[in-house]
């Protein structure tokens, strides 16, 4: 992989003007040129996968329940609310938590995107690992050559991976021997790791098959940074200014 520029991530979509893995994010971020998007899943009470990142919707939605132990109506009838990013007023617009199966109605429109797809952990203790890997499959299936199952659960990428995934990347919580075994067995495509967690010396990342792909990265000379280091997939929560950036300097 050549140093050149940086390759962005929409992390949740465009979180930095829309709802986190709103279906109106997501279109804001491959508008404005995102060619990879990531998005959180977590399954209702019914095993439907929704585009979620925490199980808790307080934060979300102002409301004090669980994802997980609601009914795909119950989740119908929730709107995050956010302001008016085309509207310089006060004005205020709402998002509905979206079924992973609208995503990919909608990324099935953009054949040159890449989704990055993260099983969230609370669904995987809720509900097991089988269940909820085998409820997310099948609703990527028509879109699965573009999409890339990832999460901090690497048997979940694995069986993923066993299940048909041609692409998986796993997310490592820490910078230990331990997680360094875990990525050597697995042999991720893509290997994900907060900048906190990353070492103080670049040139210590750990060999192997795999690309490096770092979160979150909102300042595009730390971007270069990286970049230089051989970290060209970078995840960021301002993805338009960003590429805007990118065109400026390319």
């Amino acid at each position: 992989m050549t140093h050149d520029a940086p390759y962005f991530i929409a992390h949740r979509g465009y979180p930095a003007l829309y709802p986190e893995n709103s279906l109106a994010g997501i279109e804001a971020a491959i508008q404005a040129g995102a060619r990879y998007v990531e998005i959180d899943i977590q399954l209702s009470n019914e095993l439907t996968p929704f585009l979620c990142h925490d199980d808790g919707l307080r934060r979300l939605t102002g409301r004090d329940t669980y994802l997980t132990e609601l009914s795909d109506d119950e989740i119908s009838t929730l709107a995050i609310s956010y302001p008016d990013p085309s509207n310089s007023n006060t004005s205020v617009k709402t998002a509905p938590i979206s079924r992973l199966s609208e995503f990919c109605s909608y990324l099935a429109q953009w054949p040159s995107v890449t989704a990055f797809v993260e099983i969230k952990s609370e669904s995987i203790i809720r509900f097991g690992l089988n269940e909820t890997v085998n409820a997310i499959l099948p609703v990527l299936c028509p879109v699965r050559k573009q999409c890339v199952i990832i999460s901090f659960d690497w048997q979940s990428v694995a069986l993923a991976r066993k299940l048909g995934m041609e692409k998986i990347g796993w997310i490592i919580g820490r910078w230990d021997d331990k997680q360094s075994a875990i990525a050597s067995h697995l042999k991720p495509d893509y290997l994900f790791c907060g900048i906190e967690n990353l070492p103080r010396k670049l040139d210590e990342l750990w060999p192997g098959p795999w690309q490096w792909v770092i979160y979150s990265v909102n300042d595009y000379d730390i971007a270069l940074r990286y970049t230089t280091a051989g970290i060209r997939l970078i995840e960021t929560d301002t993805i338009g200014t960003m590429l805007q950036h990118s065109h400026r300097n390319s």
